[in-house]
């Protein structure tokens, strides 16, 4: 047997001590033969390791009632050797009920309790984000479709919301990094506070958050938004020096026969709305504004991705190009964000193409700034990167930098074009979701 096994008689002496036991505990059977078994034999001590006392011997207390007793101890052996073990103690007794006696069975859980541990931190490396513990985009994206099939075959409700700190740049810059580690923390766990055992909060991705509300309609989840919205402007942030943060949100609940996407898209359309109307508020998704990917225009230049970029007019500071997973419409509401968040200048909008003017300080050193034109182009092609039995349609991406006009000061500072090309980055979430194709080697030879 791999399990070891001990029999005693109904006095607790022990007739039977297998030889996996004398491996557990390090004694042999010829030294316990006869000898009463008790707690302190064998070195047993609870789950926390607190020792268990004879008096409440598991043995005595399996005669007493004349059931099986079950446990989880650690066997302390005479080496010191500590192993974790799953203990059964079985009284035996006669057709006429009298006890003669009881097995012991103990088994090693160490190597069970090792890969528990393990598959747990699989669990949380996977499905949670690392930093606020609370579920990640992957999870929440997983859920969501979830959430949609049972829409589509049920009478079953449920809605988003999706919110985001307000002004959460200037807590970096005025504080640091770290600080606003600490502020998006506390931000998801005020959320948690509000969601129930069958709703999902998640990070999706920087300062923005998403709430799944299972057996919730819009006028409810509005409701919820709103609590969250008024606790959050009434909680001193230690590490702000006690100053309140606000936030946005945005609400949209899901609608027979929405695609996850749709149901998203109206969500963030609405946290957009909430940004453009002075923030720190919830507005609910108008149901018409479905989220449908915008038609794509022809292009002039082929990229290594496939794709069909326009011809690049000027000197080029910085040319990128990234595949995502993440759908065409939902990208376009996040370069909205952007443009909202950095009051950029639009020169031009197409449905897959927009040109920017944005003006930018060094976050380090504010006589450092630049005007630059920002690019950036979409395209949704077949990913031709896995099999054709699970090909999908991807999203490929270029952003393109080159210097604007000269604003009052001498020069723009060209070493700003990596920081934009990485705030650009962190709105549209090609940081954790997307892959990069190609890097125009110009935008190096520019910024030295």
């Amino acid at each position: 047997m791999q399990d070891g096994a001990i029999f005693v008689d109904y006095q607790s002496r022990i007739l039977v001590w297998s030889q996996t036991v004398e491996v557990m505990t390090g004694m042999s059977s010829g030294k316990v033969d006869g000898v009463k078994l008790t707690p302190s034999l064998l070195g047993l001590a609870n789950e926390h390791g607190t020792k268990v006392p004879d008096e409440q011997s598991p043995i005595e207390a399996c005669f007493e009632t004349r059931t099986t007793q079950n446990g989880s101890y650690k066997l302390v052996g005479r080496s010191g050797r500590e192993i974790k073990v799953e203990m059964t103690f079985a009284p035996v007794a006669d057709a006429s009920g009298t006890l003669h006696g009881a097995v012991v069975l103990v088994h090693d859980a160490s190597v069970q309790l090792d890969l528990q541990r393990q598959l747990k931190d699989l669990y949380e490396f996977s499905m949670l984000d690392p930093l606020t513990q609370v579920a990640n985009r992957a999870e929440f994206e997983r859920v969501l479709d979830e959430f949609v099939r049972l829409r589509n075959s049920t009478d079953f409700e449920c809605s988003l919301i999706i919110c985001d700190i307000d002004f959460f740049k200037s807590i970096n810059d005025n504080y640091n990094h770290h600080i606003g580690d600490q502020a998006l923390v506390s931000f998801a766990g005020l959320l948690k506070k509000f969601v129930r055992q069958q709703d999902l909060v998640a990070r999706y991705g920087g300062e923005e958050f998403v709430i799944l509300c299972a057996n919730c309609n819009a006028d409810s989840a509005v409701q919820r938004a709103e609590e969250i919205r008024v606790t959050l402007t009434k909680t001193p942030q230690q590490m702000l020096d006690g100053k309140c943060i606000t936030a946005s949100f945005g609400v949209s609940e899901l609608l027979p026969g929405d695609a996850g996407t749709d149901f998203f898209v109206r969500a963030d359309t609405a946290l957009l709305r909430a940004k453009e109307l002075g923030r720190n508020r919830v507005v609910e998704a108008n149901a018409a504004t479905s989220g449908s990917a915008p038609v794509l225009t022809s292009a002039e230049k082929t990229s290594l991705s496939g794709a069909r970029w326009r011809k690049l007019k000027g000197q080029i500071l910085l040319s990128e190009e990234y595949k995502t997973a993440t759908p065409l419409a939902v990208l376009v509401e996040k370069l909205r964000g952007y443009i909202i968040e950095t009051e950029a200048e639009i020169r031009r909008v197409d449905s897959d193409f927009a040109s920017l003017i944005v003006e930018v300080e060094d976050e380090k050193d504010y006589s450092k700034k630049g005007t630059f034109i920002v690019n950036v182009e979409f395209q949704e092609l077949e990913d031709k990167d896995v099999s054709s039995i699970d090909r999908r349609t991807a999203t490929f991406i270029r952003i393109s930098i080159r210097e604007g006009k000269k604003k009052w000061f001498a020069t723009n500072t060209l070493e700003l074009v990596p920081q934009i090309a990485k705030d650009l980055r962190t709105f549209l979430m090609l940081n954790d979701n997307s892959s990069k194709l190609k890097v125009d080697p110009q935008a190096t030879k520019s910024t030295r």
